[in-house]
């Protein structure tokens, strides 16, 4: 059985193994950085908080049968606050013809902007190759619990919520956009940026260009990377979910970001309440599409995938019940999978 739930301490080693994969921002290959993010995200869990904006809240896939963390996803309560900017390059289009020459041409433009009153965000998602392709689909799952996390909190969490987008990679640490762009104006590696700006972005609004830039001045294997994603199936998810772009790219990579009002959200607005029956009703006796099932009982919150009946009920057997810490008579949430 595979159980979403909060991160905890003890998952530290398989997350940092899991961050080799995608070594972002949200979720960087540095141990005392995801230790403290792991740290903070049992206080958000919690609701040990002064300022609900420092939410961040790291969510684990657990299969029980090996006792291990097999992938993670995450939830920052709110990027943009005063004194710590949220950067992004907005992208546009610019004509210029000229009559005489019979000449027209359409120039790219990026154009830095920022806020300090910025949206919620999820990212850092993550799965252990081997498990892709789970009948469980783990990875619709370790997107969408986030939504249905949301929808369970709202007070905690903005009215916008978005997605940033990991661009193509030509190996490790090398992208193309950061080496025409970002590395000319830092002389940083884009390794180097990417763990800086975990801490501190200050130095992007110090060091980027304040007037646009033409992309037509790049390379053209520079410029066609520029808004591409490295995982279109992800993308894909979001779409289903309500998301759209942004017409915003990443400073860094230039991945695209994606975003959708929070009471948009497909998951959101579907989500729905229910009271466990006192007869748990067996896997085999369902048919329907797969569900997220989640609540927040005696484990605190837990969140599995489930198989709906006919008539939209789910299959919660007795050792299902168990690992997720409900019984009869408990409330849970059912969010159907995109």
């Amino acid at each position: 059985m595979l159980i979403l739930r909060p991160a905890r301490r003890d998952d530290l080693d398989a997350i940092l193994a899991l961050a080799e994969a995608l070594d972002t921002l949200n979720l960087p290959r540095d141990r005392e950085f995801l230790a403290e993010r792991i740290a903070q995200s049992e206080r958000s869990f919690a609701g040990d908080l002064a300022d609900w904006r420092d939410g961040v809240y790291v969510f684990a896939l657990e299969d029980l049968a090996t006792g291990r963390c097999i992938g993670t996803s995450l939830i920052l309560a709110k990027v943009g606050r005063p004194g710590a900017p949220y950067y992004w390059l907005e992208v546009s289009t610019e004509e210029r013809r000229s009559d005489e020459l019979g000449k027209r041409f359409e120039h790219t433009r990026l154009q830095l902007r920022s806020t300090e009153d910025g949206a919620t965000e999820v990212g850092g998602l993550v799965l252990e190759p081997s498990y892709r392709g789970h009948p469980s689909k783990c990875g619709k799952a370790l997107s969408v619990v986030r939504f249905a996390y949301i929808a369970a909190h709202p007070d905690r969490f903005e009215r916008e919520v978005i997605a940033e987008m990991l661009s193509v990679f030509d190996a490790p640490g090398q992208n193309r956009l950061w080496d025409a762009f970002g590395r000319r104006f830092t002389g940083l590696s884009y390794r180097e940026a990417d763990h800086l700006s975990a801490k501190n972005r200050r130095f992007i609004a110090d060091l980027f260009p304040r007037d646009p830039v033409y992309a037509t001045l790049f390379p053209e294997d520079v410029r066609t990377q520029i808004g591409k994603a490295n995982a279109p199936a992800a993308i894909r998810i979001l779409e289903k979910l309500g998301f759209h772009h942004l017409g915003q790219v990443d400073p860094f990579d230039g991945g695209p970001y994606y975003g959708a009002a929070r009471n948009a959200i497909r998951s959101l607005r579907e989500r729905r309440e229910l009271v466990l029956p006192a007869v748990p009703r067996e896997s085999e006796d369902c048919e329907g599409p797969l569900a997220l099932l989640s609540a927040e009982g005696s484990e605190g919150f837990r969140a599995t995938v489930v198989r709906l009946d006919y008539d939209g009920s789910p299959s919660v057997p007795k050792e299902m019940r168990k690992a997720l810490g409900v019984a009869a008579g408990d409330r849970v949430s059912v969010t159907p999978l995109p």
